[in-house]
């Protein structure tokens, strides 16, 4: 399959669409779910899908392992071209590969204001202004409300997007009444969309519940395929 046929019959699309034409630049959005369950595998099948259109990425990440990152794009980009029979395998994925960037930072070693200061370096020096921003392993949990409102300065400042992953407790939910989990409902008026990814018996489901300023929340018709760890429809 060629790389537009492929871009036109993603499923990104079916998820763009139902958050109304997607995050939109200057907007934060999360993924949130319990540890393993694949927060870091659908955002960056939402990467992949926006370095195939020529894209730049940022992957900001504050994980412990420092290949993690790495390893997941290698994956998830084998199994877009496998499932998806692409052509130009190679010329694609030297595409991928030079227009994402990944920074690593441990989040208690590290000040909002010296990640701003290298996103705004990766702008100005080197001209490597992103479409999209991912935020890999930022503990929600050590996290206070005026951080976001610093990630929401740079969205804005830079014209991005960014993404966010966010970990559960693995032994309860604590829900607030919109569905949301702590302690991502803690910092909800900063997030633009919400996505809680759930386990289900053969499938992974990607239920909505945040979408912009929408009253009325769109079911999902996706899910993360558990053996491809790519995002599919239901």
């Amino acid at each position: 399959m060629l790389r537009q046929e492929l871009i036109k019959r993603s499923p990104i699309r079916i998820f763009e669409k139902s958050i109304h034409g997607g995050l939109g630049k200057g907007n934060l959005g999360v993924f949130t779910a319990r540890k393993g369950v694949g927060k870091t595998a659908c955002l960056i099948h939402v990467s992949i899908d926006k370095l195939l259109r020529d894209q730049k990425v940022l992957h900001v990440s504050f994980a412990e392992d420092p290949h993690h990152i790495e390893y997941w794009y290698e994956q998830v980009f084998r199994e877009v071209a496998r499932s998806y029979q692409l052509e130009n395998v190679f010329d694609n994925h030297d595409q991928i590969i030079h227009n994402r960037m990944i920074l690593r930072f441990k989040q208690r070693d590290v000040t909002l204001e010296h990640i701003k200061e290298s996103v705004l370096r990766l702008c100005q020096d080197i001209d490597f202004c992103p479409e999209i921003l991912i935020v890999d392993g930022f503990s929600f949990y050590e996290a206070k409300d005026d951080d976001f409102k610093f990630w929401k300065q740079i969205a804005v400042e830079i014209d991005t997007a960014i993404w966010f992953t966010a970990t559960l407790h693995r032994e309860s939910l604590e829900l607030d009444e919109r569905g949301v989990p702590a302690p991502v409902n803690h910092f909800s008026d900063h997030f633009d969309v919400i996505v809680m990814i759930e386990p289900g018996h053969d499938f992974i489901d990607l239920k909505l519940l945040k979408d912009h300023d929408n009253p009325d929340v769109e079911k999902l018709k996706l899910k993360l395929d558990p053996k491809t760890l790519l995002i599919s429809i239901h």
